[in-house]
């Protein structure tokens, strides 16, 4: 623990992994600051965190607002959370607009305005951690979580880039991937349905799949601790314990920290079947190159 407690930012404090990490970090001596729409959901288990109102799918400027607010509380904040997010299930056919929409809106552009909030004072102190949570629905996701799988893909793939523009500024920022933890997030996705009359009945009933999740990761002995989970992220921040060489490697190009025992499987499996993709598409890849006279006629072309 360092000797000044840092101040973290978790958004979706109040519940899941937000909750159990406020909890792991209040109890190390951190001092945390709670992100949530509604103070009055916030567990007695963390009141020792100062509140902090915010709603992803409010305005940019409101959100931006909330992030001044947030500095305002200690003077600055050493690590950043973006938690909060909900999964959106429906068959991309039966989903309509503005559910879509509100599914990016909370897990990709909401966290990306209070990110930017924050950039300024992360830059100006030259230190500090931005811990996007993402899932690894956005890499190996399948139906009928399209849209939450892509909101994730696209949350992974700024986060890749942030994390190569905010190096300079001695700031890390890490993509982390949990699997699947026994947390409220799969009952509150199965309130998220398709509106009835978008219902085609072409596809398989989707109503079912939260409990057959949860039955596949029981029979597979496959659930995550959320309070382990918790603990890794703050030792990722902190350089110690099990994630002290993955901190003291100095790859600043390891922008991802896999979480739970099914993350780390269906990860593998995902690059399996990528590299045999690349391989069978070999032929068709590799015959799209330009011939020499084409490309030094281009290269020509450029130079002049």
């Amino acid at each position: 623990m360092s000797s000044t407690p840092r101040v973290w930012l978790i958004s979706g404090a109040n519940s899941g992994l937000g909750l159990a990490l406020a909890q792991h970090v209040l109890a190390q001596g951190d001092q945390v600051i709670a992100a949530v729409r509604r103070v009055s959901s916030i567990p007695d288990s963390i009141k020792a965190a100062k509140p902090l109102v915010l709603d992803l799918n409010a305005s940019d400027s409101e959100i931006r607002q909330a992030g001044a607010e947030a500095l305002n509380i200690y003077g600055r904040i050493d690590v950043l959370v973006n938690n909060a997010g909900y999964g959106l299930i429906g068959y991309i056919e039966e989903l309509d607009e503005k559910a879509i929409k509100a599914e990016f809106q909370t897990n990709f552009f909401g966290a990306i305005s209070l990110t930017q909030s924050l950039l300024p004072a992360f830059r100006q102190q030259k230190s500090g951690h931005i811990l996007n949570i993402s899932s690894i629905a956005a890499i190996a996701g399948g139906a009928p979580f399209a849209m939450y799988n892509a909101s994730k893909a696209a949350l992974e793939a700024a986060t890749e880039a942030l994390s190569v523009e905010l190096a300079p500024f001695n700031i890390r920022v890490l993509i982390i991937v949990p699997g699947y933890f026994p947390t409220n997030f799969l009952a509150a996705a199965g309130v998220n349905g398709v509106r009835p009359e978008r219902v085609t009945g072409a596809y398989p009933d989707s109503s079912k799949l939260p409990a057959q999740f949860t039955a596949r990761h029981l029979a597979a002995k496959q659930a995550g601790d959320i309070n382990k989970a918790a603990a890794r992220m703050f030792e990722v921040v902190s350089g110690t314990e099990l994630a002290k060489d993955f901190v003291d490697g100095g790859r600043r190009d390891f922008v991802r920290v896999l979480l739970g025992p099914d993350c780390g499987t269906r990860t593998r499996a995902k690059l399996q079947l990528l590299s045999e993709n690349v391989e069978a598409t070999q032929p068709i890849w590799s015959s799209t190159e330009m011939d020499e006279e084409k490309f030094n006629q281009f290269a020509n072309s450029i130079q002049t």
